[in-house]
């Protein structure tokens, strides 16, 4: 069944339950304020005084364009199948494209694709994960395919454009950085000049370079307690909790039916008839579940049903201590090192730098062990810049908000950087941020969204709609 369909069934069911029970649905609205940003390690002087700001109100507010390591950038707009002024070479073991998708994480855009095609995953590589509420492009790579086949890998959540062969494959973190083209709403909190003054300071200076919420895994935003229940080698507890622990900005139907799956913890069968009606929403889980099913003792196999997940779960911790300390430093006013180190490293130094953390958390000395069956973590040196540049192309101010057109290099995260200059909403839209939708693009002087908001028309909303009530109406 194709993800439209199954899509199409989960809201279907959505607003039945709605019927019954609409307060188990109700939507706020969140604010990254300084307090709970604190819960993150993330730390912003005087962000108390910032105005609020709204992104991915609609799609097309937050657009990334990857820019590979030859500084080709990878746009949206609509384009030819095969690229132009490439020869296509029938026998190279590699086939190149650029997806552009909307309403999808690249995760799920290439977990589709291997479906429409009935190939490995592992077939398709990217270089990055893009943003899920946006319109993004980014190059990718097919292994052992054939061509003829690729052109049926379209979606109306994405498409395919300027495909071309050769040699390799698209390996993580081999790009450059990214364009942003984004339109914060704001309200009346937003002072012009002061947004200026600001924009102007960061773009000299650079900003800090914290990991952002996206990283510990929203709305739950818990996913780093799962990465620690791994490396201390309780797989049980790391499955237990990422079925069942309440997330932080979840809506309480979902909260309630984390507690039923809780209640029946080892009746896999039991849980897969809950999960059932969910096979997107909860499609991980799924696997999970689906597994213990016939392994029930085997948590550690369960969890490498879902890899990549993992890793990221384990990259979250080595985060969240990141901040930690990045902020340990700013408050206390130390000197501010280039870099500093993960914990995810095969050097001691790197890893003893965090040890008031990591004996606070009781995992020092690190149980490295722990990761062995997962042979998707990899310890290795990793340096992260504290501060990071951000290159300013073009910014606008218009009754909405502000259009900020920048680049920034790989791993910098665009949410940190308009951290500096907004206390940012997501959730339910407040009623005094503008719906309006607005060309971007076209409000820089750039080429119209037009044609590209057509292909995606489908699949565009604005976040003060609301399908499920909209469904459970009529």
């Amino acid at each position: 069944m194709s993800r439209e369909k199954l899509k199409e069934e989960e809201i279907e069911f959505l607003a039945k339950e709605y019927k019954k029970n609409p307060q188990l649905f109700q939507r706020e609205s969140f604010i990254d304020e300084p307090n709970f940003l604190k819960r993150f390690g993330i730390f912003i002087k005087e962000k108390e005084g910032f105005p609020l700001g709204y992104i991915k109100f609609w799609p097309q507010d937050f657009i990334v364009e990857e820019i590979t390591e030859t500084n080709d950038i990878q746009t949206i707009n609509l384009g030819d199948f095969l690229a132009k002024k490439i020869t296509f070479w029938e026998k190279a073991p590699t086939i190149y494209a650029t997806l552009v998708k909307c309403g999808l994480s690249t995760i799920e855009a290439v977990e589709e694709m291997s479906s429409i095609l009935k190939i490995d995953r592992k077939q398709i590589q990217f270089a990055g994960i893009k943003d899920k509420d946006a319109i993004t492009s980014q190059l990718i790579s097919f292994r052992k395919i054939n061509i003829k086949n690729l052109e049926t890998a379209q979606s109306p959540y994405f498409f395919l454009k300027n495909v071309y062969s050769g040699k390799g494959v698209i390996e993580v973190g081999s790009l450059k950085g990214n364009e942003f083209t984004v339109l914060v709403r704001t309200d009346s909190s937003f002072l012009k000049k002061n947004f200026i003054e600001t924009l102007n300071k960061i773009s000299e200076e650079g900003f800090y370079n914290f990991f952002y919420l996206q990283r510990f895994g929203t709305p739950r935003l818990i996913n780093f307690y799962w990465g620690f229940f791994i490396l201390r080698g309780e797989y049980q507890k790391a499955a237990l909790s990422y079925l069942c622990a309440p997330g932080e900005r979840e809506v309480p139907y979902f909260i309630n039916l984390r507690k039923k799956i809780k209640e029946n913890f080892g009746k896999w069968s039991e849980i897969e008839k809950i999960l059932k009606p969910f096979p997107l929403i909860f499609k991980n889980e799924m696997k999970i579940v689906s597994y213990l099913k016939n392994n029930p003792r085997d948590f550690s196999g369960a969890l490498n049903q879902i890899p990549e997940q993992v890793q990221l779960w384990i990259f979250a911790l080595a985060s969240l201590f990141f901040n930690k300390k990045l902020s340990e430093i700013l408050k206390g006013r130390q000197k501010l090192p280039e870099f500093l180190p993960l914990i995810l490293s095969n050097d001691k130094k790197d890893w003893l730098f965090y040890k008031d953390i990591l004996e606070k958390n009781g995992i020092f000395s690190i149980p490295f062990e722990n990761l062995k069956p997962f042979p998707h973590i990899q310890l290795r040196k990793r340096a992260i810049k504290t501060k990071e540049k951000v290159k300013i192309l073009d910014y606008k101010i218009i009754k909405e908000g502000a259009i900020l057109d920048f680049i920034l290099p790989k791993a910098a995260y665009a949410t940190a950087f308009l951290a500096h200059l907004f206390n940012l909403v997501s959730g339910l839209p407040p009623k005094d941020i503008s719906a309006h939708p607005i060309d971007t693009k076209a409000s820089l002087g750039k080429d119209s969204l037009e044609e590209v908001l057509n292909q995606f028309k489908d699949v565009i909303y604005p976040k003060t709609e609301d399908f499920i009530k909209k469904l459970s109406q009529e």
